[in-house]
């Protein structure tokens, strides 16, 4: 993989051309073609519309842009606006500590935020916010979060909550991002033919931050999208954010776990909302018996 600024929601690019469809067929209103033979989903989901909403109290100018979403999705939709009021609230503490009234007003400070649906399955819906919050100093803090519903309860979920015993979820988690992102970076630096010592000084300097940024703790982990296209769900896209296991210049970085890594540690109030059948190789597969 190769690491760039451009935060990827939609991370596999082959599945995800039936999304495309399916969004093309909502907003013309035409039904979408049958998906596979699965519990049919509810409509796809529109990704954006224009609506946004502007506020200019605590010298700050807020505009934020929401999907729109059915009634069913009520608690998707009020994840995103709590998310939205508390950036405000910190960006106006921010910029309370550093201007005076008299500043705010005249430089005020601005939090800009997208709000897309990026996932649905039969049993998630997945959203992701991006944006940037800015106290006026022309220097912008990127920001990133994601919300996770399961439909047939309405909840919002963590990582945490989809597993039986969380702590061994999340070193899991941890142990396969390591794995993964060690062997991008290291892939990356091997083929741009470094002399040895700056090679030896910038991997070290690699496993340093990555091991960092995947300790096995939840806040570490709290940005994922359930993965999959209006069936079952196939795995977890974990999501780090700019500077937490890759340097700033790199952007947001992803990892995909597919759900045979952790279909057994599945809650059973959620394991079937996950394809166990893409957990099972194939005949004749590494791993098959």
């Amino acid at each position: 993989m190769t690491f760039t600024s451009n935060f990827r929601a939609l991370p596999r690019s082959p599945r995800w051309l039936p999304v495309l469809v399916a969004l093309a067929c909502a907003a013309c209103g035409e039904a979408p073609p049958p998906a596979a033979p699965v519990a049919p989903p509810s409509p796809s989901i529109p990704r954006i519309t224009d609506k946004v909403e502007a506020a200019g109290a605590d010298g700050i100018e807020v505009a934020a842009r929401y999907p729109s979403m059915r009634s069913e999705l009520a608690p998707l939709e009020a994840a995103m606006h709590a998310y939205t009021q508390a950036q405000q609230a910190e960006l106006a503490a921010r910029i309370k500590k550093l201007k005076p009234e008299a500043e705010r007003a005249e430089r005020p400070g601005k939090l800009d935020l997208d709000f897309t649906v990026a996932t649905q399955t039969v049993a998630f819906a997945s959203a992701l916010a991006q944006g940037q919050a800015d106290v006026g100093d022309g220097t912008p803090t990127p920001l990133r979060a994601t919300f996770n519903q399961h439909l047939p309860s309405g909840r919002i979920v963590t990582l945490g909550d989809l597993f039986l015993d969380p702590t061994a979820a999340l070193k899991a988690f941890s142990d396969e991002s390591r794995r993964r992102l060690y062997a991008e970076y290291e892939a990356r630096l091997y083929n741009q033919n470094l002399p040895q010592a700056e090679l030896t000084a910038r991997m070290k300097a690699m496993h340093v931050l990555v091991d960092k940024g995947t300790e096995p703790e939840a806040e570490n982990f709290a940005a994922f999208l359930v993965d999959g296209v209006d069936g079952k769900a196939i795995g977890i896209t974990l999501i780090f954010a700019p500077g937490q296991v890759a340097v700033d210049a790199d952007g947001a970085q992803q990892v995909e776990v597919p759900v045979k890594l952790f279909v057994d540690a599945i809650k059973p109030e959620y394991r079937d909302a996950f394809d166990k059948d893409s957990a099972v190789p194939p005949p004749g597969s590494p791993g098959s018996r």
